[in-house]
């Protein structure tokens, strides 16, 4: 049986676009709370593997809410493998030291929870992370 979602928390979904070609990645979240919604990005270069793009967005995500000072968060990817990670202290060696800084991030939140959703529920997350690796690229390809 899942435990039920602790209530009163900001919703952050992350995701990461990921080119193996260039090894650049597009990361993107958005954090949800009733007031709204905000959506961030941070393109990422000489990045390995998409696991580790999306362990580094996860890791931005909650950075951007310890900035902002957010408490009580719900933290959601369409990663099952990073989710697991996350939850069992687990990890493959490629993203070992950043599943180490995300749960030691983990405890400047009051609560904080991690969440696998289906890639349709993170369409938002997944288009913002995909807008920047575009963008990152076509910046590269223009001339100087």
């Amino acid at each position: 049986m899942v435990p039920p979602l602790p209530s009163n928390c900001t919703t952050v979904y992350t995701d990461a676009a990921w080119k193996a070609s260039t090894q650049m990645a597009g990361l993107g979240w958005i954090i949800t709370n009733p007031s709204g919604a905000s959506q961030f990005s941070k393109s990422e270069g000489t990045i390995g593997s998409a696991l580790c793009a999306e362990a580094l967005a996860m890791r931005e995500a909650l950075l951007k809410c310890k900035e902002l000072g957010i408490k009580r968060i719900v933290c959601k990817s369409d990663s099952a493998q990073l989710i697991t990670s996350i939850n069992t202290g687990f990890s493959p060696p490629e993203i070992y030291g950043i599943i180490s800084d995300v749960l030691d991030l983990g405890f400047s939140f009051d609560v904080i929870s991690f969440v696998w959703i289906s890639r349709g529920k993170n369409k938002a997350a997944d288009n913002v992370a995909k807008t920047c690796l575009v963008g990152v690229e076509a910046f590269m390809a223009a001339p100087n």
